[in-house]
């Protein structure tokens, strides 16, 4: 029976079906894996909390030049902020209002500089450490130094005028004395740093301190908080830069730029996917329609073997495998292209990011094996209606 419904099969249609379904399903198969790969850069940037965040201010103009202090947020902006959609929550940043000095004593010298601080909610922060709490009763202040500072020191300043280099848990060895003035008083801290954080780029000390600090030294000094800090909910959302741009707020940080590529990274793989899968949908029909140009010209054969006794399951059974082993050829095919092609952009990331990891192939795998599985059930289940 299968010699007999052999006889009629067109190779040249069952190849161009078979050719499209292979490109239309490596370009699937090959986008989710580029996607797979690539999507921990925007998902997983800190090795903590693995959250997204946002810090932001106002625009200054000119006549900002004029006031005393930067624009602050209001009540009203910070609550806009909190329900906005794509706001999971909002820290306000709270700085010093009094005088600070950090001296350093090295061979009889004391070195002496201005500084300031602010604080945030804990749990913000990016940095974990057991020492990150204050005290009044004990004059103690950790403090949390932007990484930035330390690669200034280290790759500019050092650099240029031959000094020693120092790592972060060298920097945490040494010791500083802080003095506060303010409101007629005058009181010495111990300040030592306790990290250094890659999302927050100023000078940080406890919430409990500043606050402390400021009923202390400031208490008539009331300012709105400057600068905030959001966790956002999706970075690629596309409102964002529209909300921002509105209100005239400014984002500090990479993690803007971060979201643009992010949302143009999806944009980009759901076109891919989206032509892939119209290739594959347009293979489909190609072999549905040499299937039934195949079944039209059977015809008299098709209804001679069902009077000798031959059950429309057998006969249709024919056509099933011949789908269905295509099919499975095309996929096989497509996933060992998609597999060579993946160590060339590979091998391209880890030239520009040393710590780059590839993803895990086997969801992909299961992906490509769905589409498989979906294209051989719609060719039964045609193939079983079309057969009378």
């Amino acid at each position: 029976m299968y010699k007999l419904l052999r006889q009629n099969i067109s190779k040249a249609q069952l190849l161009g079906f078979a050719f499209a379904n292979l490109i239309g399903l490596t370009v699937v198969l090959l986008a989710l894996q580029i996607f797979f790969d690539i999507n921990p850069f925007f998902t997983q940037k800190d090795a903590v909390f693995k959250r997204d965040f946002f810090v932001i201010t106002k625009q200054i103009n000119a006549l900002d030049m004029f006031k005393n202090g930067s624009a602050g947020f209001s009540e009203n902006e910070i609550d806009e902020l909190k329900n906005a959609r794509f706001v999971k929550a909002v820290g306000e940043f709270t700085a010093s209002q009094f005088e600070v000095y950090g001296q350093v004593n090295a061979s009889n010298t004391t070195f002496s500089t201005d500084l300031f601080f602010e604080s945030v909610p804990d749990n913000f922060i990016d940095v974990q450490s057991g020492k990150w709490h204050f005290s009044p009763d004990k004059n103690f202040v950790p403090i949390i130094l932007p990484k930035t500072y330390l690669n200034l020191y280290n790759f500019g300043f050092a650099k240029s005028r031959s000094m020693p280099k120092i790592s972060q848990s060298v920097a945490g060895l040494a010791s500083l004395d802080l003095v506060m003035i303010g409101n007629g008083k005058r009181q010495i801290f111990t300040g030592k740093i306790v990290g250094f954080s890659n999302r927050i780029n100023t000078i940080l000390a406890p919430q409990d301190f500043i606050l402390w600090a400021n009923r202390q030294f400031a208490p008539s000094k009331k300012n709105e908080p400057a600068r905030l800090i959001l966790e956002i909910n999706n970075i690629a959302d596309s409102s964002i830069a529209t909300f921002f741009s509105e209100r005239g707020y400014e984002v500090e940080g990479e993690n803007a730029a971060v979201g643009k590529m992010s949302f143009f990274l999806k944009l980009i793989i759901g076109i891919a996917l989206a032509i892939g899968f119209f290739i594959c949908l347009l293979s489909f029909v190609i072999l549905m329609l040499s299937i039934f140009l195949l079944l039209q010209k059977n015809r008299q054969k098709l209804q001679n073997l069902r009077l000798i006794g031959y059950s429309k399951n057998a006969i249709a059974n024919f056509y099933i495998l011949l789908a269905s082993g295509i099919n499975l050829v095309v996929y096989l095919l497509s996933l060992t292209l998609a597999l060579l092609i993946r160590p060339l952009y590979c091998s391209a990331i880890l030239e520009v990011f040393s710590d780059f990891s590839p993803a895990s192939i086997l969801p992909t795998c299961a992906i490509g094996f769905g589409v498989f599985l979906l294209i051989s059930m719609l060719n039964i289940l045609i193939i079983r209606r079309k057969i009378d």
